[in-house]
């Protein structure tokens, strides 16, 4: 795995994953200081979107790396080092850090996030051919056949 690369790409993915929640946040009109009181269905637009900017940030990597499903966990498990990383650097800036950290690590709707970022990781990384190398196969296959 490319770390370097790795790390930015997931600097881009937490930033586009802040700009939508905090968009969403103020259409819906919520009050994020407490995960227990969000809706539902916030949760789920959340889950959705994390999971869509999680596949383009994976396809994004994975478009000049190796492609394969342990690429894909070790890209998804560096997506949530570094987000955790950035969340406690953003989160202690804020009053009462601790317990808003505390509270968000705490929700089962988080860990679901978790889970689908690495999924989706290992989702992108498992598709083993890109467009480029699945014209190049055709091409071979063909001069095959005019043998």
């Amino acid at each position: 795995m490319n770390i370097k690369r790795g790390i930015l790409i997931s600097l881009a993915l937490y930033v586009a994953t802040m700009i939508v929640g905090i968009i969403l946040t103020i259409i819906a009109n919520i009050n994020i200081q407490s995960p227990q009181n969000i809706p539902t269905i916030y949760w789920i637009i959340t889950i959705i979107t994390t999971v869509l900017l999680t596949c383009l940030a994976s396809i994004w990597y994975f478009s000049k790396a190796k492609r394969n499903a342990k690429e894909g966990f070790k890209l998804g498990i560096t997506f949530i080092v570094v987000g955790f990383i950035l969340d406690i650097l953003f989160f202690f800036t804020q009053e009462n850090a601790a317990t808003i950290m505390k509270q968000y690590y705490t929700s089962t709707s988080f860990y679901l996030v978790l889970a689908l970022v690495i999924v989706s990781a290992i989702f992108i990384g498992s598709r083993n051919t890109t467009h480029s190398e699945k014209k190049e196969e055709v091409k071979i296959s063909k001069k095959k056949k005019r043998k």
